[in-house]
C-alpha cells in the first residue's frame, strides 16, 4: 500500500463525517422550523402526503401491484389522522402506534417486493426515500413540535386564553410585567 491509499481512506472517512454532520444539522433546522411554524407545517404535511398518494396513484401504471399501492394508499390514510390533532400528537394514541406499525409493514412489504423484482436502485432508492419514508420521517421531526407549542397545552377542549386566567382566580390582574414593575407607593399621586 502506498501513502496515497492512506490519505485516500482518511479523505473517505472525513467526506463520511461531513456527510452525516451535514445530515444532523439539516434535521436540526427542519426541527427548528417545524417547532416556530406548526400551522403552516400542517398545511405542508398535508399536500405533501396529497402529492405522494398521486404519486402512487401514477404508479399504478409502472406495473407495480396494486394491492402493494393501495396499501400503501392505506398507510397514507392512516398517517393523515395524526393531523386532526397537530402539533399535539399523542404517543399513545391508535393513529401514532397504528402509524409506526404501518410504516415498518409498508417497508417490509415493498422490500419483499423489490427483492423478488429487478429494477434499478436508483429506482428503488426513489421509491422508498418518497413513496415509503418521506411522510413518516416528516411526522417523526414534528414530534418535537408537541412539547414546544403554545398555547398552553394543559387546557383541554377550551380557550386557553379566557379560560386560564378565570380559572387561576386571576383575571382581573394586570398583566405579568406591570405587577412586577408597579410599586402603588411610589406611584400614588395626592389629589389636585
Amino acid at each position: 500500500m502506498t501513502p496515497l491509499h492512506f490519505v485516500a481512506y482518511g479523505a473517505s472517512a472525513l467526506g463520511l463525517c461531513f456527510v452525516v454532520l451535514s445530515l444532523a444539522c439539516g434535521l436540526y433546522y427542519l426541527t427548528e422550523l417545524v417547532e416556530e411554524y406548526t400551522a403552516y407545517t400542517r398545511k405542508v404535511i398535508k399536500a405533501m402526503t396529497a402529492t405522494v398518494m398521486a404519486v402512487h396513484i401514477l404508479l399504478l401504471f409502472d406495473n407495480l401491484p396494486f394491492f402493494h399501492i393501495l396499501f400503501s394508499l392505506f398507510c397514507h390514510c392512516i398517517y393523515s389522522l395524526n393531523l386532526k390533532t397537530f402539533p399535539w400528537i399523542d404517543l399513545l394514541s391508535l393513529p401514532f402506534l397504528g402509524s409506526c406499525l404501518l410504516v415498518l409493514v409498508d417497508h417490509f412489504l415493498w422490500f419483499k417486493y423489490f427483492t423478488m423484482h429487478y429494477r434499478p436502485f436508483m429506482d428503488i432508492t426513489a421509491f422508498f426515500g418518497i413513496c415509503v419514508w418521506l411522510i413518516p420521517l416528516t411526522y417523526f421531526i414534528s414530534l418535537s413540535a408537541n412539547e414546544n407549542s403554545l398555547p398552553m397545552s394543559g387546557i383541554k377542549g377550551q380557550d386557553p386564553v379566557t379560560a386560564f386566567p378565570s380559572q387561576q382566580g386571576l383575571s382581573n390582574l394586570p398583566p405579568p410585567s406591570f405587577r412586577t414593575h408597579y410599586n402603588p407607593q411610589l406611584h400614588h399621586r395626592k389629589g389636585l
